[in-house]
C-alpha cells in the first residue's frame, strides 16, 4: 500500500465508524497505522458513552474558574486562570502556580 492509499483508507475509516458510533453509542478511534506493500495494521478503541470533546485555550478567559480534571488534584478544588499562552494556561490556585494544558481544565 502506498502512504496516499492509507491517508484515503483512514478517512474512509473514520465515515464508516460514525455511523457505528451513532449506533451503539461509543467512540472509536484508531491508533497510528502501519503500513508496508502487503497491508496495514492499527490499533483500534472503543470506547462506551458519549463524545469527549477537548477544551482549547479559546475557550477560556483570563480571571475564569476552573477545576483541573487530573488524578493527581483534587477534584474540588478551584484554580483562576491568570495566563494564556500559546500552548498552555497559567492557573493559581491555593496551592500556587501551575501550568496546565487546556484540555485537562473544567470551567466551574
Amino acid at each position: 500500500m502506498t502512504k496516499v492509499e492509507v491517508q484515503k483508507f483512514r478517512g474512509d475509516f473514520q465515515l464508516a465508524m460514525a455511523q457505528l458510533e451513532k449506533q451503539y453509542g461509543v467512540n472509536v478511534s484508531l491508533g497510528t497505522i502501519r503500513f508496508d506493500v502487503n497491508g496495514l495494521s492499527a490499533k483500534m478503541k472503543v470506547i462506551k458513552g458519549e463524545q469527549i470533546i477537548r477544551a482549547t485555550k479559546n475557550d477560556f478567559q483570563i480571571g475564569d474558574i476552573v477545576g483541573i480534571n487530573h488524578k493527581k488534584v483534587n477534584p474540588n478544588d478551584e484554580f483562576e486562570i491568570i495566563k494564556i499562552n500559546a500552548k498552555n494556561v497559567k492557573v493559581r490556585g491555593t496551592n500556587g502556580l501551575f501550568t496546565v494544558s487546556p484540555s485537562l481544565l473544567v470551567k466551574k
